[in-house]
């Protein structure tokens, strides 16, 4: 019963946070959940609001990055859904993400090796993501909301790769040479984004 009064105490936080919707529909300013970056104007890291010490950065000192108040709520809503959905203390799941440091990007990456959701290994393939280590994430900016891009994914990596005591995150996804990622976490960020969409994040 606590649990789910505290969950609809920050859904209302949440809601309040996020821009209003009038009726003749809203600016992609208004919407938008990423901002042109330039670290001679700006400190190159910065601390996001509400979370335990997790920091942003771009890998470019020209660059887009996301609104600190945007991903503040988005890694806010993220802890919620992934503690009620895999029923796992919500503290535990903060715990696992102190001092993550995220860096984005609006510009891609490539790799040599990499797996797809369903375990194939592939070469050479362009990646909207990467779980570096389990403090340290990359996230392409695809889109002007967090909603498109690969936080939530590249966030359920580090959870596993918590779990795991740092030995992997399961780099193969659904495959079956690691374990931990599983069909519900796939469905999960699918779920979890298309709650971002509708907050407008």
């Amino acid at each position: 019963m606590h649990f789910k009064f505290t969950k609809i105490l920050t859904l209302l936080f949440l809601f309040l946070l996020a821009p209003a919707n009038g009726c003749s529909g809203i600016s992609s300013t208004a919407a938008s959940s990423v901002e042109e970056y330039s670290c001679t104007a700006k400190t190159r890291m910065s601390r996001i609001p509400s979370t335990p010490d997790i920091t942003l950065s771009t890998s470019r000192c020209e660059d887009y990055v996301f609104k600190k108040e945007k991903l503040s709520q988005a890694i806010n809503l993220f802890v919620l859904e992934y503690s009620e959905s895999f029923k796992i203390d919500k503290d535990l799941v903060w715990a696992m993400l102190h001092r993550l440091h995220i860096e984005v990007s609006a510009i891609p990456r490539t790799v040599d090796l990499a797996y797809d959701t369903h375990g194939k290994l592939v070469k050479n393939p362009a990646v909207s993501g990467l779980a570096l280590s389990p403090k340290h994430i990359w996230v392409e900016i695809k889109t002007s909301q967090i909603w498109s891009t690969s936080l939530a994914h590249e966030l359920v990596h580090v959870i596993i790769w918590t779990s795991n005591f740092g030995v992997h995150g399961d780099p193969d996804h659904e495959g079956d040479q690691f374990s931990g990622w599983t069909p519900k976490h796939t469905k999960f960020i699918r779920e979890f984004n298309k709650i971002l969409l509708d907050y407008e994040i």
